[in-house]
């Protein structure tokens, strides 16, 4: 991991810290981030970057998303290209922190917005 990958990657593992009790599931091709299931994760490294991603119920608009993808019915992954730490800011936060609190939790909590 490259210095600006780990810089990247420290900032939104603190991301998703604030939302609650959480747990990292490392793999050889993804790290995936636990609430009761996976509900965020990074997908790829590089020097230039890293793909981080988190899963909703529903897709959300916005010009930040390299690519939403449904998983599987009710389940979109929203992924995005992360090239500098400060791009990871409150709204991707509160981003994480719905995806958490509903996807993460398997639907226990509350949806917040």
């Amino acid at each position: 991991m490259t210095p600006k990958a780990r810089e990247i990657y420290d900032c939104f593992e603190s991301l998703i810290a604030n939302c609650g009790e959480y747990h990292v599931s490392p793999a050889k091709t993804r790290i995936a981030f636990m609430g009761r299931i996976r509900f965020a994760g990074i997908s790829k490294m590089t020097d230039d970057g890293v793909m981080c991603n988190f899963a909703l119920g529903a897709p959300l608009s916005s010009k930040r998303f390299h690519k939403i993808h449904e998983v599987v019915p009710g389940w979109f992954a929203h992924y995005m290209w992360i090239t500098d730490p400060k791009q990871l800011d409150t709204q991707v936060q509160r981003w994480l922190k719905r995806a958490y609190d509903t996807t993460g939790t398997h639907g226990l909590r509350k949806e917040t917005r």
